[in-house]
């Protein structure tokens, strides 16, 4: 037991130095900058005061949003009404889902300007272009992420449970399906915000007058290395800043959990996990 747990300890050391270390070397070159081993925040200032530099950030938390919720939005409830009604469909969207992995990003963009060419210009020359092109971008990690979590849990009996007992699809989903989707949701919106805002070709092709933070960070690396150094630090904690909002936005209490031991607690663990804890649930929702 000591070797299991001292094992477990190197091996979390060993992954925290890869990534502290790198980040500390990178956080300390950007704030030498040039003065000869003297600390100064002087590539922040210079970064900071570049034109353009709001607004980009801007754009991409914008479009990093429009994206995770677009996707939600569509995923979720396809994947929950596959499940339930179409399960043949579930290999066929599974193959669909992997497409974008095999098609070159060019290839994307040209298919994506020949389809939208007659939407209107608010949608073709403003960020929700890159809003429905992420979304496709995305579809391989995201599919993934949700349709794993809805395979975790017994979907029918909570569904029929619930409506059984009065429930409407909306407060069902809300009170019953989206506690015990919540990690795999998550780590959807995980994975669509940390591709649109790290994504550089798609954005500097599609929308080069109103560029993403990934697209101005290539405009000025030329103008000094501390500078770039130093936008990059800050990209860094921008990314960790949403995406810690987001674990804090999603995270919580499960009611759904607390609810399952109590009521697994109380008929005794020989009982199907699914049957006993649906009834409660939906009887939450219709409440």
């Amino acid at each position: 037991m000591i070797r299991k747990h001292a094992f477990r300890y190197i091996t979390l050391g060993l992954i925290g130095l890869y990534v502290v270390v790198p980040m500390y070397a990178t956080v300390q070159f950007s704030l030498e900058g040039g003065y000869h081993g003297k600390l100064s925040f002087a590539a922040y200032s210079q970064g900071f005061s570049q034109p353009g530099l709001g607004s980009s950030i801007i754009t991409s938390i914008e479009v990093a949003l429009g994206a995770m919720v677009l996707t939600l939005a569509l995923l979720v409830p396809t994947i929950i009404f596959v499940n339930l009604r179409l399960p043949r469909w579930r290999s066929i969207l599974e193959a669909v889902s992997l497409l974008p992995l095999g098609i070159p990003p060019i290839v994307i963009i040209v298919g994506v300007l020949g389809v939208y060419n007659k939407l209107p210009n608010w949608i073709i020359v403003s960020p929700v272009i890159l809003v429905l092109l992420y979304v496709v971008l995305a579809l391989p990690y995201s599919y993934r992420a949700i349709d794993a979590g809805v395979r975790s849990i017994d979907l029918h009996t909570l569904v029929e449970a619930g409506r059984s007992m009065g429930a409407g699809w909306g407060k069902l989903f809300a009170r019953v399906l989206f506690p015990n989707l919540r990690s795999g949701i998550l780590a959807a919106s995980f994975l669509v915000v940390a591709l649109s805002l790290g994504e550089y070709a798609v954005a500097s092709l599609l929308l080069p007058t109103q560029p993403t933070f990934p697209v101005f960070l290539a405009s000025v690396e030329t103008t000094g290395v501390y500078l770039s150094v130093a936008l990059s630090v800050i990209a860094l904690a921008v990314t960790w800043g949403l995406l810690a909002a987001i674990s804090l936005f999603g995270s919580g209490r499960r009611r759904s959990s607390a609810t399952a031991a109590a009521v697994a607690g109380a008929d005794g663990p020989d009982e199907p996990l699914a049957e006993v804890v649906a009834p409660s649930l939906a009887a939450q929702a219709v409440e």
